[in-house]
């Protein structure tokens, strides 16, 4: 009797078993990128350059890097109408945000004059850069393309950065992927501050590890040294 009892209430428990085990009361978490790569685009004046850089902010790449030949931000109507696009989706903050540290960051020297020099260049770009592009950018004038541009340049922050040769670099990073900001960064490029960074939607100024390093050590330096800075993208870039 008691063998048939158990019999029939097995399936019932096993049911049960199963239903709880089934239940899985973690919160859901996406799992993180093992290494966040950028999308690498060299900035050539022509319409190749506009499809390539529309398609990887369709795409919503986490992050898209404009190499430029500049020192000074003197690209022309093209790049100027883009970054006026990017300063026009919303609000723009020069200060970056400082986030509470629970944990000491290493003094780092910093040369401040070369840095400030170059953050007072591109304020000085960027209060006067929607002029720029109603004066010189050919695509400004034509409404639609301009606001599909402004809503696919919403979701990222910029950041000017000069490369190990003082040519200058426009990082645009996601927010999507704003936990993995200060890592990157700091793989890539300093800041006048050795502080951790938070990404906000604003404009910010830096310059490549090596050059900084290289500055500091002298005019002497190991060949080895140029790779120190420069990060290692993978991704869309025209052929010449």
């Amino acid at each position: 009797m008691l063998a048939k009892t158990l019999r029939a209430g097995l399936p019932f428990l096993l049911l049960l078993t199963l239903g709880c085990s089934g239940r899985d009361l973690r919160p859901y978490r996406d799992m993180p990128p093992a290494d966040i790569k950028a999308t690498r685009i060299d900035y050539v004046d022509a319409d190749a350059f506009d499809v390539v850089f529309e398609t990887a902010l369709t795409n919503q790449d986490p992050v898209i890097l404009i190499q430029t030949p500049y020192q000074q931000p003197e690209w022309g109507g093209r790049l100027n109408g883009w970054v006026a696009a990017w300063n026009l989706g919303g609000k723009v903050d020069a200060d970056r945000e400082k986030r509470t540290l629970r944990f000491q960051i290493p003094t780092v020297t910093i040369d401040k004059d070369s840095i400030g020099e170059f953050r007072q260049l591109i304020s000085g770009f960027m209060d006067r850069v929607e002029q720029l592009a109603k004066d010189t950018s050919v695509w400004w004038a034509e409404e639609r393309v301009r606001n599909r541009r402004i809503a696919l340049l919403k979701p990222y922050n910029l950041r000017f950065n000069q490369d190990e040769d003082g040519n200058i670099q426009l990082i645009f990073f996601n927010g999507r992927y704003a936990r993995y900001y200060n890592d990157f960064m700091t793989k890539v490029a300093r800041a006048d501050t050795g502080e951790e960074e938070n990404w906000s939607r604003a404009f910010t100024c830096s310059r490549c590890k090596a050059k900084q390093n290289a500055e500091a050590t002298g005019p002497e330096r190991s060949p080895s040294t140029k790779s120190v800075g420069e990060p290692q993208l993978t991704g869309l870039q025209r052929e010449k």
